[in-house]
């Protein structure tokens, strides 16, 4: 058993747990050691887990069975009281462990199927608790997460893609290989991935991606065109093209089809004519171009267009931008530790922020209205300041500093004393709880946290969770004129299931005059690691340094001079 299956163990039991009422510090060190698990880098089959920081004897044990057998007793005695199918229906979005077994108890449901047929006959609103409006929030949320299923969101798609891609390119013969589609474009989520190789002979990449191991199934082997299924039903393409078609190809199965519509109409009223082969003149049918992408769209007087750009919003007409790179930013101003829901100290956090080159890390913890991720209260952050203090003389080089991930309350109120939140070095602001407030309600909340003077960040502004919750209903407007008035950032939030704001809200943004923060939100090592995940982001909303706060043309919004500046 790998780490992502002791991973998944740990998972399923955190939900069992949750569906059958335990205790919640239990189910809150069942959460940490998914995380913990997740982010390690070591094969869990060559340590002891007890050796692992926030691991204890019982944690270790369980984690020891999951190597051994992929479950455990505790997860089959669990799986007796309740349904498995029930496991399912806790993933759609807002029912949660609480609503899952009411219509369990009540309605006898055990399976999505279920859940679907009693709101469509409508029987959840005579559970008490729930009702009506309950009900059609269940039914409009299922029918999305079924939408949402038949699309990977691109951290995981590359997390499938990079294999085969790496595989492809190391078989015989390959003179070219990459990612093609929406993947390589960077959209939010992909439908299926496409990888695209150069070789004379096609036999040796075809054989390379048909039979790696990750392939579930193969769906098609023809001589230079395959299909497989991967984890999850996930549909993964490879096309073999001729190396003198490279750049064409590549051009062509990149799209979007706006672009190449674009792209394509271009080449007509120049009298040439575009496709996966060539770009040839229409007169004698003379190839112009064809081995690289650059030669194709200098051949029709343009630039190179970055990948992320090609979504057809004029970038044949626009000038280019500078896009960001990774190498841009210097810092990131999100993070957890194991004082509220991370799973690794403040300490390692740092020590992993100086292995990438950082030149400053904030601290951010939840506040202490998120009970569930064990949120500080004021005692706490004043005891935790002593340890930032602390670390501080460990990392000399790393500008460490103390901030916050304030709740914004139902009310608009943002958590914690004002004293408590002046003291610090930057506070973010939040929404976590009552999502699903009318819009005017919505707005009105996040603008009096922006207007309160007390956040220097907007974390994750629309909320949503890719997969599994749309995006808070709010007039996005005027939140984004209340933070240019007020000197608010907002967040592209690098997390995999978040990605948030969106391409097309990051452009409106600083089209407001607004100035973007890109932050990991990191819980676990692995996870400082994902930077690159807000950039494509930025560089879809065609971005570059300058309104980037955490880059090199911007300055971190810092509620005060921390301890020690650069």
């Amino acid at each position: 058993m790998t780490n992502k299956d002791v991973s998944a163990g740990l998972h399923r039991l955190t939900r069992l747990l949750q569906l059958t009422g335990a205790d919640m510090h239990r189910v809150r060190a069942y959460q940490r050691a998914e995380g913990i698990v997740r982010g390690l880098a070591e094969d869990l089959n060559d340590i002891d887990p007890q050796s692992l920081d926030g691991i204890g004897a019982s944690l270790a044990e369980t984690i020891r069975e999951l190597l051994q057998t992929g479950t455990t007793a505790q997860e089959q005695a669990l799986l007796a009281e309740v349904p498995a199918g029930l496991l399912q229906v806790m993933e759609i979005p807002d029912v949660g462990p609480k609503h899952t077994r009411l219509m369990w108890e009540h309605l006898g449901v055990e399976s999505v199927d279920d859940v679907e047929a009693a709101a469509k006959a409508g029987r959840i609103r005579d559970i008490p608790g729930l009702g009506a409006r309950s009900e059609q929030k269940i039914l409009a949320n299922l029918e999305r997460w079924r939408q949402h299923q038949s699309r990977t969101r691109r951290p995981d798609a590359l997390a499938l893609a990079e294999p085969l891609l790496a595989a492809v390119r190391a078989a015989d013969g390959v003179v070219q290989a990459s990612l093609a589609g929406s993947l390589r474009r960077g959209r939010d989520t992909i439908g299926d991935l496409d990888i695209l190789a150069a070789a004379a002979d096609s036999a040796a990449a075809m054989k390379a991606f048909t039979s790696h191991p990750s392939v579930e199934e193969v769906v098609l082997a023809g001589e230079t065109k395959a299909t497989v299924l991967l984890a999850g039903g996930v549909s993964a393409d490879l096309r073999v093209v001729a190396p003198e078609s490279w750049g064409a190809a590549l051009q062509y199965f990149t799209g979007s089809q706006a672009h190449n519509i674009a792209v394509r109409g271009r080449a007509q009223r120049r009298g040439m004519t575009l496709n996966e082969y060539s770009l040839r003149r229409l007169d004698d049918d003379s190839v112009v171009a064809s081995a690289t992408e650059e030669e194709i769209y200098a051949a029709l007087d343009l630039p190179w267009i970055p990948p992320e750009l090609r979504e057809g919003r004029g970038e044949l007409e626009r000038p280019l931008p500078r896009l960001l790179e990774v190498s841009d930013l210097r810092g990131d101003l999100h993070c957890h530790t194991l004082w509220s829901d991370g799973a690794r100290s403040i300490a390692e956090m740092a020590a992993e922020a100086v292995a990438l080159g950082h030149d400053y890390l904030a601290i951010t913890d939840h506040s202490g209205s998120l009970n569930i991720a064990n949120g500080l209260d004021e005692q706490r952050i004043a005891e935790q300041a002593k340890e930032i203090a602390a670390v501080r003389e460990q990392f000399p080089d790393l500008l460490l500093l103390h901030g916050i991930e304030a709740d914004i309350l139902a009310d608009g109120t943002v958590d914690l004393d004002p004293e408590c939140t002046a003291a610090l070095d930057l506070v973010i602001g939040s929404v976590h709880v009552h999502t699903n407030l009318p819009p005017d309600e919505m707005t009105e909340r996040i603008l009096a946290a922006v207007r309160s003077g007390r956040i220097h960040i907007l974390g994750h502004p629309t909320g949503r969770l890719l997969g599994r919750r749309d995006p808070y209903e709010f007039d996005i407007d005027a939140v984004f004129a209340a933070c240019h008035e007020h000197g608010v950032a907002v967040e592209i939030n690098s997390q995999s299931q978040r990605l948030d704001l969106d391409d097309t809200l990051a452009r409106r943004a600083v089209d407001a005059g607004l100035t973007i923060v890109i932050n990991t939100d990191a819980h676990r090592l692995d996870e400082l690691h994902t930077l690159h995940q807000g950039v494509m982001q930025a560089r879809r909303a065609w971005l570059g340094p300058e309104p980037i706060a955490n880059s090199v043309a911007g300055a971190p919004p810092l509620g005060r001079p921390p301890a020690r500046r650069e």
